[in-house]
């Protein structure tokens, strides 16, 4: 048994408040919405997905949902995207590319605040960044936004940032060691509590 089965082994969901099938989206992703609290993404929430590195394959991770919410309407707006995943994403035959949008912020613009903005507003399902940085008053700033607008923020960001505390109410790590990739569910201090192995691949 790998670390991340036995994490998930000796984690007892059964001992977490009763879940709300109305505040989450299903991930369509075996094994996947057993390891999150709430049994799905949050319809109005954040979620962080540190990786290590800049691929396509951490958007994989939230495809079905996009063509859930896609088949309801719900528009789509990615910030600043690496060149990989925005091309994963705008070549997905289950989204609407009319339904997609893409910001890149002026020079001197800070990023996050753009993301706050644009969940403020309630226009999208859901709003994908790329961030390179975080802060914990930023982070329950943006966690209080996508409540406000209902809407769902995935914030992908490089390793370092998950060491930090955070104002996050989901926090996700994917890492390779020598039995594979693992997807790590983590507390507000960045300290592993669950995990499930996970082979990069969309069902």
């Amino acid at each position: 048994m790998n670390g991340a089965s036995m994490l998930h082994h000796l984690n007892a969901w059964d001992e977490q408040p009763t879940r709300c099938a109305s505040r989450i989206t299903p991930t369509g992703l075996p094994g996947l919405d057993e390891l999150l609290p709430d049994g799905g993404w949050p319809k109005a929430g954040v979620v962080e997905l540190t990786t290590p590195e800049i691929s396509a394959a951490s958007t994989e991770l939230f495809l079905p949902a996009l063509a859930r919410l896609s088949r309801l309407g719900r528009r789509l707006v990615l910030v600043m995207p690496p060149w990989p995943a925005r091309q994963r994403i705008f070549s997905d035959p289950a989204l609407d590319p009319v339904r997609i949008m893409q910001v890149n912020p002026h020079p001197g613009r800070s990023l996050l605040w753009i993301v706050e903005s644009l969940l403020q507003s309630g226009d999208y399902g859901v709003v994908m960044a790329w961030p390179g940085c975080t802060t914990e008053l930023m982070d329950k700033r943006l966690q209080n936004a996508a409540t406000q607008g209902k809407s769902l923020c995935v914030l992908f960001r490089p390793p370092r940032c998950d060491r930090s505390a955070s104002g996050i109410g989901l926090r996700l790590r994917l890492d390779d060691d020598e039995t594979g990739r693992a997807l790590y569910l983590l507390n507000g201090e960045g300290i592993r509590q669950a995990g499930i192995a996970w082979d990069g691949a969309c069902g």
